[in-house]
């Protein structure tokens, strides 16, 4: 980011996978009168972006938290999280407000990614961890979990649910190896921040904040 400043650019638009670091770098070129797009998921201190686009990350939690409750009883309930995100820390909490009253036997944290997710799993089933069902803050981390179920035969018994819409997800579900995710709409992101970038260097006024909706996917739809 700081060569790109060097470079004299007008607007940056970016993803801050750490919703902390970034801010003194953001800062800076604020200054420096660059105008700041955010996208994907937010940073710490929204007062740094001049427009933010990120999917509804807390109602992708919901709407897959009120599917999990129409397929579920009781349940034991292991979670894969990303800490350091706030679109993962939306999904999360989004999805525990609605399951709420469920008991959760572990939040595991993963980074939201394939090959720690894989792993991280296999560690909580050798150490003896009870559960029936995995909620994954990404689409990523739930098909390292279905790798590591299928791994142990245990994807018959233990249901798994994510959140993206990814290709690789969506035929995991068509094959009955996942329950549901919820869908995000990159390109809708990306079409907005087109349209902030023009609208700032017009000199025209943006939304600070733009949620884009998300979608259920499930066997039925996919």
């Amino acid at each position: 980011i700081r060569e790109m400043m060097d470079l004299g650019i007008d607007v940056l638009v970016v993803t801050p996978v750490d919703l902390e670091s970034l801010s003194d770098v953001l800062g800076q070129a604020k200054e420096q009168g660059i105008r700041i797009i955010v996208v994907d998921t937010n940073l710490s201190d929204d007062t740094l972006a001049d427009c933010t686009i990120t999917s509804d990350n807390y109602d992708a939690g919901v709407i897959v938290g009120r599917y999990f409750l129409t397929q579920c009883e009781g349940t034991k309930l292991l979670v894969m999280a990303h800490t350091t995100t706030k679109s993962g820390q939306d999904r999360v909490q989004g999805f525990l407000d609605t399951v709420s009253g469920k008991e959760v036997v572990a939040q595991i944290e993963c980074e939201g990614q394939l090959e720690i997710a894989m792993p991280r799993l296999q560690e909580a089933i050798d150490a003896g961890v009870s559960f029936d069902n995995i909620f994954c803050l990404n689409d990523l981390a739930a098909v390292g979990v279905v790798a590591a179920l299928e791994e142990n035969q245990m994807l018959d018994h233990v249901g798994v649910y994510g959140v993206d819409g990814s290709p690789d997800a969506k035929a995991l579900i068509e094959e009955g190896m996942m329950d549901a995710t919820a869908a995000q709409f990159p390109t809708e992101i990306g079409s907005r921040a087109a349209d902030a970038i023009y609208r700032l260097l017009d000199g025209k006024s943006v939304e600070k904040n733009i949620l884009v909706p998300v979608k259920l996917v499930t066997r039925q739809n996919v």
